[in-house]
Parts: C-alpha cells; structure tokens; sequence
C-alpha cells in the first residue's frame, strides 16, 4: 500500500521555489466556488470536508523531505481549515489573491455570507488537484453537505493509496527514440525567431495599478439558459463547437487590439489537456489529481477573419496534435530534457484557453437554490486566459489575467468585444 511516494518530476514544479529560473506555479492554489441562496451550517461544512480528506488520501498529505527529493506522505487525519468571512463580491476577490499555508492541509475552505447569500470556496494546492477535478471535489462536498443538512449520515470508503503521479502513468506510453528525438529538437532551439503577437503589457509599472490583494482578476460573462442554447444552435449552424467558436471570437477580439490594423498576424493559442483521457483505461474525475499539460495551436489571424473560421482552424489543429498524442510526447521530453540540463523555453501564448467543459448542476439542500459556480487559479507571469464551461445548461465566459501586466481598461475593451460579439451570434 502506497501510503508514502516521491513527488514526481511533473508535480514538483508546484512545489519547489526555482526562483525566477522557474514556472511562477510554486505553491499555487486552484479556487473553486459555488453561490447559493441560503446560509450553511459552519459544523456540517466541517463534517462534509472531513469526508472528502477520508475518500481522497491525497487531500492528507504532508510534504516531506526524502534522501533524493520531495515526498508526499499520508497522514492519519488532516482537518482542513474553514474561514468565515463576510462579504462576497469584494471578499472573493481578496481571497483569489491569497495563498493558503499548506503545511497544515492541502485542502482549504472558505464560507462568504452576504445576507442570505453564501459562497462556498474551496482551495486545494495545484501540485495534488487540476481545476477538473477541484470541480469534482466541489461537487462531491456538495453531495455529502447535502445529504448531511437532511439528517442523513453519509459514509464514504476510507482510502489510504496514493494515486501515482500522471507522468509516472506515462512512463514507457510512447518509445524512447520518440522522447529523445524531442529532446534533441528542444536542445537545438527554436528554428525560427518569429514569435507570436501579444497584447501590449499596459499594466506594468503604470503608478495607479491595483494593490496587490486585487492584483489577478476574474471578469465573468454569464448566460442565461435560453441565450446558452442559442450560442449552441449558433456553433452548430457554423459547423464548429462553442468551444472553438469562442475560441476564435477571442484571437480576433485580441486581433482587434493588436497594430498594425490591416494584415495578419501569427498568434498562438494555448490550450489545457486533461491527460487522464490520454489513459487507458481513463482516469476517473473522481480521482483528485493534477493531470493537465499544456499544448500550443499557432496560426495566422487577420483583421477581418471569422471567428469561426479561426476557430476551426484551431480546432483542427488540435485534433491532429491530439491524434499525435503531442501533448504527452512533450511533456515526457520536456521533464527528460530538464534531467539532463537541457533548458526548456517556457512557450510565449497570445491568449489561453481553458475548455471546462460540461459540468452538471451540483446537488444542495432543499431549503437553497444554486445561484452560479466559477473557478480560478493564477500566478504572476502567466499569460491571461479565457475559461469556457457549461454549467447546469448555463454558458460561463471568464476572463482571468493579472492587472500588473494587463490593464483593467484594455481587458474591459476584450470582454465588452466579447458579449457583443455573442450577442451578435443569437439575434
């Protein structure tokens, strides 16, 4: 039984400081929250977080010190923290800009109430947990919060193995000469000193930028039930999906922005890849883990393209790195190449792009009604992203960034393009 492993050399980048020779990700939370209406009973809170450390053994890890490297060793019980806060809106947006103390739990919780409104936020250090399966968590609190508020007395299977790393899963996915001929790729540098357009930093050094418990922001666009169907229906009659139609209405709102105004431009879209579907068999959401990598589109954008044909485009590309199987053939070098003293470039992104997905309406009491649900997680130096997700047949657009590198103004201009540009689609 697996009660003790290394930290893999994929899950160390969140949790050993390399300064600023490394990935800004160390330490980083990933926030998930729901809004309801109605007010919850701090103890039962407890009650259901208690649960979700005796089902998931890696939400009671401590962060050891091993003869080669970082351990992740399971604890017998870990209570997770649960702050009370009031305020919403305005706390929310505090509490995004914080980083818990992971010593005493990888797991944190918050409870926001404003009048009869409540907010559940939930923390959980990025090295353990994906934002997909942070909103699997929230769900399954949820669920036992639910079930504990009827008088009833949920049970879960205690479990004591810790999941093996997702870069351990691959290990021998792919052949070594494969891995190799990537690593001699990434050791001879990039053949080409084109690099991708990006929005003007108009946030750096300006004297008036937000104080630092405001600094990574989140703009929500948020659709109602009928709207989200109509930006179906609108995908579909253009023949893409509404993730690449959004895709493409973002590289060309960022287009708009960018000089000179006629022409193209190359732009690189960056995506997430959830490698647990990468897997056979796949990897249950279920599993608290973090099993996402990154993969780059580049394409061509000019000042009149479609959306959707930008869209399409960049969807097509994916399908053919996907069919590639790029995303693990990268990530299996890139860690082979830091063994071996190769540096790696950290890739420079024009937008990111987050495709959530799906997510069903999680269950609460019957005394409340689910308002709205939402997710985060930033650090400096990451390019800003735009996050996709349909939640209980409602569309999120969120815009995430960091307002000491992007100013408040020229991502205001992105997100009012946005709305029109949707809006646009359903009349």
């Amino acid at each position: 039984m697996t009660r003790q492993r290394p930290i893999s050399p994929f899950e160390s980048v969140y949790f050993l400081d390399l300064g600023a020779a490394g990935l800004p990700l160390y330490d980083m939370p990933a926030f998930v929250e729901s809004l309801v209406r109605g007010r919850l009973d701090p103890a039962l809170m407890r009650m259901a977080l208690g649960l979700l450390t005796e089902r998931h053994p890696i939400l009671r890890s401590e962060v050891v010190a091993g003869e080669v490297g970082l351990l992740l060793r399971v604890r017998d019980r870990v209570e997770p923290p649960l702050t009370l806060l009031d305020g919403i809106e305005d706390t929310y947006a505090e509490l995004i800009n914080t980083r818990p103390d992971w010593t005493e739990s990888l797991l944190h919780a918050w409870l926001l109430t404003d009048g009869e409104r409540s907010q559940v936020v939930l923390g959980v250090h990025h090295g353990v947990a994906d934002g997909r399966s942070a909103f699997a968590l929230l769900d399954e609190f949820w669920q036992h919060y639910t079930a504990l508020a009827a008088g009833a007395s949920p049970s879960v299977e205690r479990r004591e193995e810790l999941p093996e790393a997702i870069d351990t899963r691959l290990a021998g996915a792919l052949p070594d000469a494969e891995i190799d001929a990537v690593v001699d790729t990434i050791a001879q540098g990039p053949a080409t000193e084109t690099k991708p357009a990006v929005l003007p930093t108009e946030g750096v050094g300006r004297p008036d930028r937000p104080v630092a418990t405001r600094r990574f922001v989140v703009d929500r666009l948020e659709f109602a039930v009928r709207t989200t169907d109509a930006v179906v229906a609108a995908a579909r009659a253009r023949g893409v999906t509404v993730n690449s139609l959004v895709t493409g209405l973002v590289l060309t709102a960022v287009r708009a922005q960018l000089a000179p105004e006629q022409g193209s431009l190359v732009m690189t879209c960056g995506h997430g890849v959830d490698l647990r579907t990468r897997l056979t068999p796949e990897l249950p959401l279920s599993t608290v883990l973090n099993c996402i990598t990154g993969l780059q589109t580049t394409l061509a954008v000019g000042h009149d393209d479609r959306p959707e044909s930008v869209g399409r485009e960049v969807a097509d590309h994916v399908a053919g790195a996907l069919a590639r199987r790029d995303p693990e053939r990268f990530l299996l070098a890139a860690l082979r190449a830091g063994t071996r003293g190769i540096a790696v470039p950290v890739p420079v992104v024009s937008y990111g792009i987050s495709n959530v997905g799906r997510i069903p309406a999680h269950p609460v009491p019957e005394d409340m009604e689910l308002l709205r649900f939402g997710g985060t997680a930033n650090a400096p130096g990451m390019p800003p992203k735009i996050g996709v997700a349909s939640f209980g047949g409602r569309l999120l657009v969120q815009n995430e960034y960091d307002s000491w590198t992007y100013s408040p103004e020229q991502m205001r201009q992105l997100r009012e393009t946005l709305r029109g540009s949707l809006m646009d689609l359903v009349r």
